[in-house]
Parts: structure tokens; sequence; C-alpha cells
């Protein structure tokens, strides 16, 4: 796979960014939306509350915020500015800058929310400590992202879809290679357990993983108590 950096990964999303929410639909058979609300159902914020959506793209995971929590503000980040759709997040502040070092204050929002995002940073472990540092005591951070199955059978029709049919299939009509980086993605990306450790060792209480579509898909979340310090 080609050394990750951010301006692969700006360029990846830069040349998809039209396309992007039609061929995640397809491309998950319909199920993007569905695994979402999921995770949007595990937060509890309060009345206006502040919920950050690192790596934001097309705003689909902060939209979906705002029908659930109508009186919380929700800011957008995300490295690609090219991604981000005003006309549809009319009432959410955008912000173009990198999740592994978050133009925000110390405790300053109630919940971070990511989606199909850890697996392209640099620096893991960087993103969950400036999400424990940004949140408010109590606050909570909720993440899902795709990962390898391991489950017999299915893990080899994963492999023959996502990894031989997808890119293919998404660079052809992208008119891109950029699918070809995100199958690589995942194939090279953390194990589930690993992501649990290292949102623990950020600092963060009551760790839990939810598993989604046969192990193909994982939420993570933990809650930054008061007092909380990373070891």
């Amino acid at each position: 796979m080609e050394r990750k950096t951010p301006e692969l990964v700006r360029g990846v999303f830069r040349g998809i960014q039209s396309s992007y929410d039609r061929l995640d639909s397809m491309i998950s058979f319909g199920q993007d939306n569905r695994w979402r609300k999921s995770l949007v159902m595990m937060l509890s914020i309060p009345q206006g509350g502040t919920v950050l959506d690192c790596g934001a793209g097309t705003g689909k995971l902060t939209e979906l915020v705002q029908y659930h929590f109508p009186g919380c503000k929700t800011i957008s980040l995300d490295i690609t500015s090219e991604m981000f759709r005003p006309e549809k997040n009319r009432n959410t502040e955008f912000i173009e800058g990198s999740a592994e070092d978050i133009p925000l204050d110390d405790s300053s929002v109630d919940a971070v929310v990511s989606s199909y995002m850890t697996r392209n940073l640099i620096n893991v472990d960087r993103y969950f400590s400036e999400a424990f540092r940004v949140l408010k005591p109590g606050g909570m951070m909720v993440n899902m992202d795709i990962f390898n199955p391991t489950l017999p059978v299915f893990s080899q029709f994963f492999s023959l879809y996502f990894y031989r049919f997808m890119p293919v299939y998404g660079n052809f009509l992208s008119g891109t290679g950029s699918y070809t980086y995100l199958a690589n993605s995942v194939r090279y990306f953390f194990t589930p357990e690993a992501i649990s450790r290292k949102i623990e060792e950020a600092g963060f209480s009551g760790v839990r993983m939810k598993r989604l579509m046969l192990g193909s898909v994982f939420i993570h979340s933990g809650i930054k108590l008061t007092g909380n310090t990373p070891e």
C-alpha cells in the first residue's frame, strides 16, 4: 500500500467527492445509513450540547445527529473541504482541519463522533487523544469503521467482494483509482480489539464494541469520566 499522507488522503476524497454518497450506498447495499443510525442511537447528548463530527465528509452523520438531537449544535471537521455540503447541513459549523490536531479548546464539546474515518488517519492514537482532550467530562466518543471480518465463509466472501470486485467497480464509476486505496485502507487496518485498547489508552472509560454486518463493521464507544487522565 502506498505510504499514507494527508496529501494522499485529500487527493483520494477530492477525486470522489461528487460521487461518494451514491457509491457509498451502492457498495454497502444501502446499509450505510442504517449503520450510522446505530451509531447515533448510542449517543447521549444534553439539551443544547455540542457534537463534533470528525471526518464529516458530505455530512450524512451530521445530518442524522441533527435529526435525532434537534437542540444540539454540530461542528463538521474534515481535511477535505470539497466534501462539505453546506446546503444540506445548514445549521452546522464547518472547519477544514485534521482530526489528529483538532482546532478546538479543551473540554469544549459534549460528544465526538466519526464514521469510516479512522482507517484514513496517519496516527489513530493521536486522534483518540485529541477526542479525549476536547470532550467535556462526562462526554462520549463514538466511532464506526469497517474491519476485516473473521467469521468463516463470510470472511472469504468479504475478501472477494471488498478487495477484488469493489475497487474495480468503484474506480470505474468514479473515474479514479481512489477505491483501490479505500479497499487497502481496510485490508491493512487494526483489528477491532486493537482499536478498543487504543481508546482505553487515550483515557476513556467504559469502552464498548458493537458488532454489525457479521463483524465487518464495528462501533466503538468510550466516556471521558471526571478526572480521567491518560496513563
